[in-house]
């Protein structure tokens, strides 16, 4: 009988990742996993997650059935197994939204410029990658890069559409259907 836990479970006994292993439960984007098959997984640290202002987080958590925590939290997972030594020889690969991440290996492996903090992490059905930023697209152009906190001037003003503002109700149905 072998010793290690699928990705949810190797997830949630890790204490850096207690709030990506809620939000993928609470999102239900937990469920990109019962399609079988190994999986990568980007996960963001508690710290990657305190990054992000409260205001955005709040909205993500608020917003109906969390469709778009789900979309965000899916974009962060790639079908198959990929260790760190596997990911450095790629430029980009894409994730189950189908959306792309970008890969470099100058001066640490990076994600859309996120750090890798803690590498190759198994599971029974894949891999676990920490970072330190987690990862954001915009969904009307699938524009990549980390999410992080507004500055001064983005506050006053609005936001553009994308993953973060409400998106249009055709965007909605895509992103619900691109996060299965």
């Amino acid at each position: 009988m072998s010793d290690k836990l699928n990705l949810i479970e190797t997830i949630a006994k890790n204490d850096m990742f207690s709030m990506f292993s809620r939000l993928m439960g609470t999102s239900r984007a937990n469920e990109a996993f019962s399609a079988g098959g190994d999986f990568t997984v980007f996960a963001p640290t508690n710290d990657a997650f305190g990054k992000i202002p409260e205001k955005r987080m709040n909205g993500l958590l608020n917003e109906p059935n969390q469709t778009t925590l789900k979309a965000l939290l899916s974009y962060h997972i790639l079908p198959g197994k990929l260790f760190a030594v596997n990911l450095s020889s790629k430029k980009s690969t894409p994730t189950i939204t189908g959306a792309e991440v970008t890969i470099s290996d100058s001066n640490g492996l990076k994600i859309n410029d996120s750090g890798v903090q803690g590498r190759n992490i198994e599971a029974t059905n894949g891999v676990v990658h920490a970072l330190d930023t987690v990862l954001n697209y915009d969904t009307q152009t699938f524009r990549t890069g980390p999410l992080s906190p507004i500055t001064e001037t983005e506050k006053a003003e609005p936001q553009p559409a994308g993953l973060l503002a409400p998106l249009p109700e055709a965007g909605k149905a895509e992103a619900a259907a691109a996060a299965k």
